[in-house]
């Protein structure tokens, strides 16, 4: 991938996060909204309500807000690369290299646990497990900004990584409403 096409992605990923926090903020500047029965257990109902304004049932709320969330986790890589050219250049190039695995590390299991999730939904997840998966991928990028204990994370990828942090907070949201959970 060409340094432009990776610009170009953090653009479009910086802009998704934009517009997901730009949600927020609209949504906690208009009259009273009606609640999702989807977004209860959301500690953010406004995006939560934002996110799943189009669902009609607990399938289509969870399928959504899966797919949002694991679209954005795509765009961690290109993010990523930006972020390490961000790094003060004083930083320990053994530092920036632990940073840039861990963190990909961390973005790339959390991906592979969300796609998890997303088969389990598709055959019913009779285990109840994808509440689970959902915390485990939450744990994952916290592992990343562990990463950063000695030295500050650029403010593009905290911007990032709070949105990530965000919409899986919002997926394991409605993940708690399912109904045969509530039953």
């Amino acid at each position: 991938m060409s340094y432009r096409n990776g610009v170009t992605l953090s653009l479009v990923s910086l802009a998704l996060t934009c517009v997901l926090f730009a949600c927020q903020s609209s949504a906690q500047e208009a009259p009273a909204y009606k609640e999702s029965p989807f977004c209860v257990k959301a500690l953010d109902k406004p995006f939560c309500n934002e996110v799943v304004k189009a669902a009609n049932t607990w399938q289509e709320a969870i399928t959504g807000v899966l797919s949002e969330t694991i679209m954005q986790i795509k765009l961690a890589e290109p993010i990523m690369a930006n972020m390490l050219a961000k790094l003060p250049p004083t930083t320990d190039q053994k530092l920036k290299n632990k940073i840039g695995k861990g963190c990909k590390e961390s973005y790339n299991d959390a991906l592979e646990t969300l796609k998890e999730v997303e088969e389990l939904l598709k055959t019913g997840d009779k285990t109840k497990s994808a509440n689970i998966k959902i915390s485990a991928a939450m744990t994952r990028l916290d592992d990343c900004k562990g990463e950063f204990k000695k030295t500050p994370m650029p403010a593009e990828f905290a911007t990032f990584y709070q949105g990530s942090k965000k919409l899986l907070s919002t997926c394991l949201a409605v993940e708690r409403t399912r109904p045969d959970l509530l039953s």
